[in-house]
């Protein structure tokens, strides 16, 4: 997904970070200075996050008694401004790729590896594939570590299929076999009509099973003529083609299907995983995200050094604490035990175990294992820098949208949009 930058001239940034750089230059960039006593010298890390107190208390406050003499100081906002008024953070927390494209542009990045080496952190706890999803923008350098990961899953209702006698998801179905059971669970019983199947679009199987949207050496548009993307536009279509099944607009927004599941009166939701809220009386179950061929993405948060630090050393002291498996598992922030970055937490059972304990009631009887049981997709090697996936899920709104619509014709027109969108953009470099 991309992320709308704002830039102000090159001859401002250059003489921006120059100064940063010779402000720091004189000052080592990675070790901590002790004092005549032996104790370290208190220094205070920049951390890119507003004053949150759930990030508070499972990150600030575990660290500032792990590390005395370490002192957080909360920069928020948009790291440009930050650079100019000289509040450039040590640690940088990324939401998505597209907050860690817009620090490479501005040159906040750093290579962590030779500090992951130095300190003797445990890389290979990460899946690789999550690792390469972050490092898209950075080749062979390390410019972040993964904080927590999504977890996709096929969520659905038992009340509304034992309503309608039909039997539940199972793991490993398809999209076909997803639409079609919908047919099955939907409509008016008692006076309540229900709906059998929401059709994602944040977490649309496009951005991982499609591969190149555009050809990554000549720019040209490759989605317009891709089957798999025709395939998942004509699901799309199908599914809510099914009587007592409309398209409903809201229900793409922020809040809008997780209402209509909580409320009882939506059968079956394939999306990265969210349990219904604690007052939604809803009797829920998972099974596997349809289909996926390729795995599913990892995704989630980061976090990374600043290139701009005076504290290296010290920041990636913080990381292998905040890193370590006790952390990480008593971590509220990140989504809880079942976020976690780490397979070997599922393996031997204690991010389950912690889940359970922390939330026993949510996971009394359900299917845990469909969440960590897919593998990560592995990611794309190369990426053509005007692909933006936003295109393709603003057509496939459209198509959805217009009931008289030709796909044929949809994407011969966005073929020749995407042309001049991208000429456009280049004439902008």
């Amino acid at each position: 997904m991309k992320l709308i930058l704002r830039f102000r001239t090159l001859l401002l940034f250059s003489i921006l970070f120059f100064s940063i750089a010779i402000t720091t230059g004189c000052i080592s960039k990675t070790k901590t200075d002790s004092a005549d006593n032996g104790e370290p010298v208190p220094i205070t890390l920049k951390v890119h996050f507003g004053k949150d107190e759930a990030f508070i208390d499972a990150f600030i406050k575990p660290a500032e008694e792990k590390f005395p003499y370490i002192t957080f100081e909360h920069v928020d906002g948009d790291l440009e401004e930050l650079i100019a008024g000289k509040k450039a953070p040590d640690i940088l927390w990324f939401w998505d790729q597209g907050w860690l494209e817009h620090a490479s542009e501005l040159e906040m990045t750093y290579d962590m590896r030779e500090l992951i080496e130095e300190i003797g952190f445990d890389i290979s706890r990460f899946n690789p594939n999550q690792l390469a999803e972050w490092q898209k923008f950075s080749g062979e350098e390390l410019w972040v570590l993964p904080m927590s990961s999504d977890r996709f899953a096929l969520m659905y209702n038992k009340d509304i299929f034992d309503l309608f006698g039909v039997e539940y998801p199972t793991d490993g179905m398809t999209w076909g076999e997803v639409v079609d059971l919908a047919r099955d669970v939907t409509g008016e019983r008692n006076g309540v009509d229900y709906q059998g199947l929401y059709m994602p679009k944040s977490g649309s199987p496009i951005a991982w099973t499609a591969g190149n949207l555009l050809d990554p050496e000549t720019d040209e548009p490759l989605w317009t003529e891709n089957d798999v993307v025709r395939e998942y536009f004509e699901l799309y279509k199908e599914a809510y083609s099914i009587p007592g099944n409309p398209y409903i607009p809201e229900h793409w927004e922020e809040g809008g299907w997780p209402e209509l599941f909580a409320q009882g009166k939506l059968a079956m939701a394939p999306h990265w995983f969210m349990p219904p809220n604690e007052e939604a009386n809803v009797n829920w179950d998972i099974a596997t995200y349809p289909e996926p061929e390729n795995g599913v993405p990892a995704g989630g948060w980061a976090m990374g050094v600043s290139s701009t630090s005076e504290y290296k050393d010290e920041v990636m002291k913080v990381f292998d604490f905040w890193y370590s498996d006790e952390q990480l598992m008593n971590n509220t922030f990140i989504g809880g035990p079942l976020s976690l970055p780490y397979a070997h937490l599922y393996e031997n059972g204690s991010a389950i175990e912690k889940a359970q304990e922390l939330d026993g009631d949510i996971w009394e009887n359900r299917n845990m294992e469909a969440l960590f049981s897919l593998p990560v997709a592995e990611p794309l090697e190369t990426v053509s820098e005007f692909q933006d996936e936003d295109i393709v899920y603003n057509a496939l709104y459209e198509f959805v949208h217009e009931d008289q619509l030709d796909l044929n014709t949809l994407l011969r027109e966005k073929y020749e949009e995407e042309l001049v969108r991208i000429e456009e953009e280049k004439s902008k470099k």
